[in-house]
């Protein structure tokens, strides 16, 4: 992590909004994230909580990008999973797009309601398939269960900045996570580790990014994983007219 221009930059962006930033200082007890205490995230299950709450009341877009190396029959490849994310206030609506590329690429793209989901799948030249189910969590839509084993790293507040009444809280963490599910089964040595996190003062998990080094049947291999909340109020999701077909064949 560049952390030093990546905080220039943030203060130069907040003097040309009129805004004032704090580097260096700590939130008050009344002003720090759900699950933030003594400069600590001390606990990471009430601010998940805090996070799928705040964002499913409001409706959010966010985006996801991780990029990691694995391994099958001894050989390595690098997969890449980009994810964009779009839900109306209250889970009302909501569509998903998600692209992996790698040793096989596909590309789902989701649209559902609170009654209702419908999918469509694009994988190795076929054409496409259609599959209508549950919908899905809102948990899962708000990026919890890619959330949750990354922030069981230790992490400790190194920046606060205010902007339009809101505290935004920067944490960083160099030690690796405690979940086994941050990583690949069989990554071992794992090292390099460098994560930060930007919260709000509701919890609402405005970005996250992961760099970590591991190996890989003995070969060195790279993670790098990005959160972003692009949109935390009432955006609009747009019905893809393949969809009005499946509910008028149904």
């Amino acid at each position: 992590m560049k952390r030093a221009y990546a905080a220039i930059a943030l203060c130069l962006l907040l003097s040309l909004a009129g805004c004032s930033a704090l580097p260096g200082a700590s939130p008050s007890a009344s002003e720090a994230p759900p699950g933030v205490e003594d400069e600590q995230l001390t606990n990471s299950t009430m601010l998940l909580d805090a996070h799928v709450e705040a964002v499913t009341a409001s409706g959010y877009s966010h985006e996801v990008n991780l990029t990691q190396s694995g391994t099958v029959d001894g050989e390595t490849f690098t997969s890449e999973r980009r994810q964009r994310t779009t839900v109306e206030a209250n889970v009302t609506e909501y569509r998903y797009q998600l692209v992996n590329n790698g040793r096989a690429n596909s590309r789902f793209i989701v649209w559902g309601n609170e009654t209702v989901e419908y999918q469509r799948i694009e994988a190795g030249g076929r054409d496409p398939q259609y599959r209508r189910g549950e919908p899905t969590a809102s948990e899962s839509l708000a990026g919890q269960p890619l959330l949750e084993p990354h922030l069981s790293a230790p992490y400790e507040v190194v920046d606060t900045t205010a902007s339009n009444g809101t505290t935004l809280t920067t944490l960083s963490a160099t030690d690796q996570p405690e979940s086994e599910a941050a990583f690949p089964p069989n990554a071992t040595n794992v090292r390099n580790y460098e994560s930060e996190l930007v919260v709000d003062g509701d919890g609402r998990i405005r970005s996250l990014s992961v760099d970590v080094t591991y190996d890989l049947d003995g070969e060195s291999a790279d993670y790098q994983f990005t959160f972003e909340l692009t949109a935390s109020e009432g955006p609009d999701v747009e019905r893809p007219a393949w969809v009005e077909s499946l509910e008028g064949s149904s």
